[in-house]
């Protein structure tokens, strides 16, 4: 039987008898065999161009919810009560033999469509491939992973919050009450009275100390929002802020931490300076200044003619802070430091303009080839 016959054989067997209706058991019994022999004469129909369509229109005309099996089912109260119960165990006899024999047919049938699909694909595996296009890293990240790997080794604890913030916890757990000037000093993004997109990732540390045992040592790093745009400021970036709650901790181990943090993350020892400040969770209070790394001193376009560049803000952990949160500020002290990912990322690479980092530009980005 050629494959166009068995094609055609089949669209016989896919046609549905309207008999399917019955008074008595022998009828039922009588239905039933033709059911039987029908589905086995599909099986043996050769299939050597048979679609996935034709196994689809197979399994519904003899599975399906509309097939002769399902409406001899429906029928089952035309017979006596006597009766119904034989009935319905031959009825479901067969239909778990399809079933179990339809489902062995099918895998197969669907290997032999695959490997015809196969043999007709004329390639040459002897060709050399097309030049495969591997992507890299994006400065940022590699900085970040960076940035958490020195800090990890230092025992710290990276630890994450929510970047949608209670007021709460991004100010006045921070000694920035409603009414304090330092809320004009960010360009915050409200979404309601009590939330806000943070600001900075300090808020993760107001959770920790309020919810963690001391000593702390924890790095929450994570993206904040801004309403700024130019040169070194964009509106959403990454930044880490990193915490240290313990007895006896003073201004000299936050300056030795950061002398060995900033060695690591540029590979190099840098020019690092502390330059007073004020910030209401901190104090004393600091701003870190590395030095530019695309002039280094001499002052640029990128550093503002200054030969520094701003990396972040530093300082001992103010007592209304450690006290807001519920620690003893008479027993514990503490430091913390944090600064924006992208900023780092944009002197370790020498880029001039931060927002180059976030154009999409490929040619842009091939020019690092990171891992």
């Amino acid at each position: 039987m050629n494959s166009i016959s068995g094609r055609l054989q089949l669209s016989e067997f896919l046609i549905v008898s309207n008999s399917t209706q019955y008074k008595n058991l022998s009828e039922l019994e009588s239905l039933l065999a033709s059911e039987k022999d029908a589905f086995n004469s599909v099986l043996k129909i050769q299939s050597d161009e048979f679609k996935e369509s034709d196994i689809d229109d197979i399994r519904v005309r003899f599975s399906g919810k509309k097939s002769p099996l399902q409406e001899l089912l429906k029928s089952l109260r035309v017979l006596s009560p006597e009766e119904r119960k034989g009935a319905g165990q031959i009825i479901n006899e067969l239909k778990t033999f399809i079933e179990r024999e339809l489902s062995v047919y099918v895998v197969k049938t669907q290997e032999e469509i695959e490997n015809r699909k196969l043999n007709l694909e004329r390639d040459d595996l002897s060709l050399p491939l097309p030049e495969s296009k591997h992507g890299s890293r994006h400065p940022i990240s590699v900085v970040a992973r960076d940035l958490i790997a020195p800090l990890r080794r230092m025992g710290f604890t990276v630890i994450d919050g929510p970047e949608i913030e209670k007021d709460f916890y991004n100010f006045e757990a921070l000694n920035i009450p409603a009414e304090h000037p330092a809320r004009e000093m960010q360009d915050s993004f409200f979404l309601a009275s009590e939330w806000v997109l943070r600001t900075q990732t300090s808020s993760v540390q107001a959770h920790a100390m309020m919810e963690r045992e001391l000593p702390l040592r924890v790095v929450c790093p994570g993206y904040v929002y801004r309403n700024e745009f130019d040169m070194t400021h964009v509106p959403t970036f990454r930044q880490f802020e990193c915490l240290v709650v313990d007895k006896g901790v003073t201004m000299a181990h936050l300056r030795s931490t950061l002398d060995a943090f900033f060695k690591e993350v540029f590979g190099r020892p840098v020019k690092l300076r502390l330059r007073s400040s004020y910030f209401p969770f901190t104090e004393p209070s600091a701003e870190i200044d590395v030095e530019c790394q695309q002039c280094f001193g001499k002052g640029c376009r990128s550093c503002k003619h200054t030969g520094w560049l701003e990396m972040g803000g530093c300082g001992m952990i103010n007592r209304a802070v450690l006290e807001k949160c519920g620690i003893n500020s008479s027993e514990y002290s503490g430091f913390a430091f944090g600064m924006g990912i992208d900023r780092i990322a944009m002197s370790k690479y020498a880029v001039s303009d931060l927002r180059a980092m976030f154009e999409g530009d490929v040619n842009f980005l091939k020019e690092f080839k990171l891992v």
